[in-house]
């Protein structure tokens, strides 16, 4: 990929259906060096100059913050009500279907409420010995343009489909990271995120000339799937309308149940509940910035390949964001490094991709500076890492390890 340029690389991505999961894009300045007209044409210039005037006033850069706990208090309150997300939590009421002895570790199959009307498909990882309470980490899948599966993509799985072996090669080195974390010592839970997986959008349900294109094919051949993939990302706009219409956000959806899973793992006696991280790929990475970000027993955070500044995502692009990024008027409020910046005085890695087309180089290297800036407000700076690898938009093995070593640092 790095004989590639960006236009190129994007193709590539999108066949590989990985363009939905993330903004790519230039900064203006680049852009308009490289001849490239803005996405919007002619409308941008007008929605560039309004965003030349917003600030997000909760950052704590600004002056008036200074007690980090009274700024996170407020932070968090004013992004928790920008999410529009609060249902009644009910009872977890957790139900184990299976268990299955691993390598080096138990996998649990189950499923608790989120909500009293959402149930969750989940994997908890156990080592093989228990006991004493472990630390536990809460692995976040990515987007991908990938519906088909949702946790799958972290974990061992029996009989794996070839396109997900394939998938997780691209993205992850081929290597199953929650399950190497569990064999090394972690309690590891993995839920499906909303729209993914076990909770995908059900094709039987829908108007049958929209889903006639998988009438032929094998369920769960590669055909399927990336017909089905196809499938699920037309309906990602009306889902978000729908969201939306309803008086919520899908980020709201997805940091909930994130949440609640920290719930879950709590609840577990193989859990220390003071030692509790988080970690995800991509859009993974999105949910731990935010997960990070909005609860205080998430100890220790890893993002891999999702942070830069909002600003510099706008001129080109937008177009390859999913729905579950937007959360409205948050510009206003947090930029992207502000809302997970909250997590502070805990651990935070921030890895980047030099070679990921889908963030603008300006982007990474002013998030790193703004989260640097910001923990050293925080009395924390030893606390923040920006690693940048030279790697395309993926979870390569090397970070992986070191995310692990990072955990094994701070949540020892």
């Amino acid at each position: 990929m790095n004989q590639m340029n960006r236009r190129s690389a994007l193709a590539l991505l999108s066949s590989a259906g990985l363009a939905p999961a993330v903004a790519a894009q230039t900064s203006p300045a680049a852009s308009a060096q490289a001849g490239n007209p803005p996405s919007l044409g002619n409308l941008f210039a007008g929605i560039e100059s309004y965003a030349q005037t917003v600030e997000p006033r909760l950052s704590f850069l600004d002056s008036q913050f200074t007690d980090l706990e009274k700024w996170k208090a407020a932070a968090r309150q004013a992004y928790r009500n920008a999410l529009g997300y609060h249902p009644d939590p009910g009872k977890l009421e957790p139900r184990t279907l299976a268990r299955h002895p691993r390598q080096g570790y138990f996998q649990e199959d189950i499923v608790f409420h989120t909500t009293p009307f959402a149930e969750v498909s989940a994997a908890l990882l156990l080592p093989e010995k228990p006991l004493p309470a472990k630390p536990a980490i809460v692995a976040l899948h990515d987007h991908g343009g990938f519906y088909y599966f949702g946790k799958e993509k972290m974990l061992e799985n029996d009989a794996e489909a070839p396109r997900l072996t394939a998938f997780k090669q691209q993205l992850y080195d081929g290597f199953a990271f929650a399950a190497d974390y569990a064999r090394a010592g972690y309690v590891v839970l993995a839920i499906d995120a909303f729209y993914f997986g076990s909770r995908r959008l059900n094709p039987e349900t829908l108007p049958a000339a929209r889903t006639a294109s998988l009438l032929n094919l094998r369920p769960g051949s590669t055909e399927y799937i990336d017909t089905y993939n196809k499938l699920a990302g037309s309906y990602e706009d009306l889902t978000a309308k729908t969201i939306f219409l309803a008086g919520s956000t899908w980020p709201g959806i997805l940091v909930w149940d994130d949440m609640r899973s920290v719930d879950f793992l709590q609840s577990r006696p193989e859990v220390n509940p003071d030692r509790i991280g988080c970690v995800g790929l991509s859009l993974g990475g999105l949910r731990a910035l935010r997960l990070g970000g909005l609860d205080p027993r998430i100890r220790s955070t890893v993002v891999c390949c999702f942070m830069s500044t909002a600003p510099a995502m706008l001129r080109n692009d937008v177009q390859h964001h999913t729905w579950m990024l937007y959360t409205p008027l948050l510009a206003g409020i947090l930029d992207l490094p502000d809302v997970v910046s909250m997590t502070a005085p805990n651990w935070l890695l921030v890895q980047y991709g030099r070679k990921d087309p889908l963030f603008p180089a300006q982007g990474k290297t002013a998030s790193a500076d703004k989260l640097s800036r910001i923990f050293r407000k925080a009395n924390a700076p030893d606390r923040f890492k920006p690693a940048f690898w030279d790697v395309p938009h993926m979870f390569s093995k090397k970070m992986q390890d070191e995310a692990l070593e990072w955990f094994n640092r701070s949540l020892a």
